[in-house]
């Protein structure tokens, strides 16, 4: 690596299907994408309107939700919790989770995992 930083454009990254179905394109991953450094992986996610991702967890990672765009309905462990664009929220380790999109429009957030996301870490209830 040539410089100490990464830039990469969203739109340029195609997007696929996680295991949870929301439509995600791993923007920064250190498996993928050398980085001069790699303690967490950025994806850009999207939920259909009124869709809703599958009930998971992720055991080793924690993950932190940035919202671009769109209302959702986060559930951690049960409980209820607002999202809109502008908030962000941390997701402990091995907390079972999944989001509601309740609005006409696409939701669309950043995922930022660490340690970096992985397959084998992803539990889909």
């Amino acid at each position: 690596m040539d410089k100490n930083f990464v830039v990469r454009d969203t739109r340029k990254i195609e997007h696929f299907t996680a295991g949870d179905t929301c439509s995600v394109a791993e923007v920064m991953h250190p498996v993928r994408k050398k980085l001069p450094f790699g303690s967490y992986s950025l994806a850009h996610a999207t939920v259909t309107p009124h869709g809703r991702t599958a009930q998971h967890k992720l055991v080793k990672s924690s993950e932190t939700y940035y919202i671009l765009s769109g209302h959702a309905v986060l559930f951690v462990d049960g409980e209820k919790v607002e999202l809109s664009a502008g908030r962000a929220v941390a997701i402990a380790p091995s907390a079972v989770q999944h989001i509601e999109n309740e609005s006409d429009e696409e939701l669309e957030f950043l995922c930022i995992v660490t340690p970096p996301w992985s397959k084998d870490d992803e539990k889909i209830m």
